[in-house]
């Protein structure tokens, strides 16, 4: 009886961390490889949620590691696919911005951007842009946009680059919402 309370507590203590960790990833992916930021969030959000339920569950109980195992060795390709789109270091650098660490995201972008992956290195662009218009640094978002658009082929002007941007924004505050983190950080 105690193994499955804490295999529960530990699942759910996971699924969140997953999830916002997956509608993070997600959300940067979308933008890097097309699709709509919301439902690439969304689909980020299942899958962290999957494996960071499995991955609490696990460290909770021995049983359900073995009950749980071949779903979240899948659950965990999915995340891993996520990475390897992106590159780690924008992938947590988005996780660090759906967490209000700005400064970390901002270090994770920086190095990202600087990445000989075109795919790396743009996601590393948009975080950084995304990360200054969060802190309502127009100015330094702005000054992004001609570097976005010269390496990014699927915006052509700095007005779509801004509307882009702006609905990852809100997409961004809706993953905060929905996993209990600030709406807008301090």
């Amino acid at each position: 009886m105690t193994a499955c309370a804490g295999a529960g507590k530990g699942a759910v203590q996971g699924a969140a961390g997953g999830a916002v960790a997956g509608a993070a990833g997600g959300l940067i992916s979308s933008l890097i490889f097309g699709g709509d930021p919301g439902e690439g969030a969304l689909r980020g959000a299942a899958v962290g949620a999957t494996v960071g339920g499995v991955s609490g569950a696990i460290k909770g109980s021995q049983e359900a590691k073995a009950q749980k195992q071949k779903k979240y060795a899948a659950r965990e390709r999915d995340i891993e696919q996520y990475r390897r789109d992106i590159g780690d270091d924008a992938f947590n650098g988005a996780v660090a911005l759906a967490e209000c660490k700005h400064e970390v995201a901002i270090a994770n972008a920086n190095i990202a951007s600087q990445s000989t992956n075109s795919n790396h290195a743009l996601s590393g662009l948009w975080l950084k842009a995304l990360t200054y218009a969060d802190q309502g640094n127009n100015a330094a978002t702005r000054a992004m946009y001609p570097e976005i658009i010269r390496w990014d082929r699927a915006v052509d002007s700095e007005a779509e680059t801004e509307a882009t941007l702006q609905n990852v924004l809100r997409e961004l505050k809706q993953i905060r919402v929905e996993y209990r983190l600030p709406k807008i950080c301090n």
